[in-house]
């Protein structure tokens, strides 16, 4: 298949598919036409897969990268994978509380405007919170 015709069925851009080969995540191209254009095989398609896979699993193509060469000798590799699974899991999870702190914080400052909308004297409360400093807990 044509370099359009993978990007198609993998769902990605054209730019997506060349940035993946320029990054040698792709592999070498096994054939070219007559006319010298490259030749995709289902093998492609499915590397294709892995790396999307691999990257809505929040793994960087870095991560991909290593994931790629750990697939050459899949049982040996298992207690890395599962390393590198782990360790990504850990990372999301300390994002989800980051991001639980942020949610919190973000309330208690809309909690803080509603409060203000009553009153027209009062200045921007969110405003007023974001130039003080944050009290030591």
């Amino acid at each position: 298949m044509t370099i359009g015709e993978l990007a198609k069925a993998a769902k990605v851009s054209v730019q997506t598919l060349r940035f993946y080969e320029r990054e040698g995540l792709l592999g070498p191209v096994h054939r070219r036409t007559d006319s010298g254009y490259r030749e995709f095989d289902e093998d492609a398609l499915a590397r294709l897969t892995f790396i999307r896979r691999a990257q809505q699993a929040g793994f960087a193509l870095c991560d991909v990268r290593e994931l790629i060469e750990l697939q050459v000798l899949p049982l040996e590799a298992c207690a890395d994978v599962r390393i590198k699974v782990n360790a990504k899991l850990a990372e999301v999870e300390a994002r989800m509380q980051e991001l639980l702190r942020v949610r919190t914080e973000l309330r208690r400052l809309e909690r803080a405007c509603a409060r203000a909308e009553t009153r027209s004297d009062c200045p921007c409360p969110v405003l007023d919170e974001l130039g003080r400093p944050k009290p030591s807990v």
